[in-house]
């Protein structure tokens, strides 16, 4: 019975741990808008695309295979989307709260990503995520990986790290390959 009630405290103790890395916890609504960004900016990207065909007199084939702007607006369309899918998850830990450190590392890995793929609403709106659901008065990078990699989170790191890297260089090599 003891181990029962030591087993029901722990899990109250990690809450409430993970909740003081916290600044606010609730309603997270800059990530929600961050997320409804990326959609936003599909959305944005297709109505630039049919009105461009329309306009120019091209076929979308044309366009796909011919412009530079095109071509990596769609890489970043796919970056978002990914992005969009990552925050949709981050906002379910947070609830919790759980995984704050692997949602914080991420959410900056992600917040530099959008940046230079130019998608700077969505990083300004992830840049006052961090500022104002997070505390950073004791924040460590390298406390904040040991405890990504105990929390088994670490994977979450390199695969959003590694699906970036992609997308940036993907997008980058396209532009000047084809320019």
């Amino acid at each position: 019975m003891a181990s029962i009630a030591g087993g029901v405290s722990m899990k109250r103790r990690d809450v409430i741990r993970q909740k003081n890395k916290l600044a606010v916890t609730g309603n997270f609504r800059y990530i929600r808008y961050a997320k409804y960004a990326c959609v936003a900016m599909v959305v944005l990207f297709l109505v630039y695309v049919a009105s461009f065909a329309s306009l120019s007199g091209k076929s979308y084939e044309e366009l796909i295979s011919k412009s530079p702007i095109v071509i990596t607006g769609f890489m970043i369309c796919t970056a978002n989307l990914y992005v969009w899918y990552v925050l949709k998850h981050f906002l379910k830990d947070l609830e919790v709260p759980q995984h704050v450190e692997s949602v914080r590392v991420n959410l900056l890995l992600m917040t530099v990503g959008q940046f230079v793929l130019m998608n700077f609403i969505s990083a300004i709106l992830m840049i006052l995520s961090l500022r104002k659901y997070f505390q950073w008065n004791t924040f460590s990078l390298k406390r904040a990986l040991k405890e990504i990699k105990k929390e088994g989170q670490l994977s979450v790191l390199i695969v959003t790290a590694l699906v970036l890297i992609l997308f940036i260089s993907l997008v980058f090599g396209i532009y000047f390959s084809i320019r």
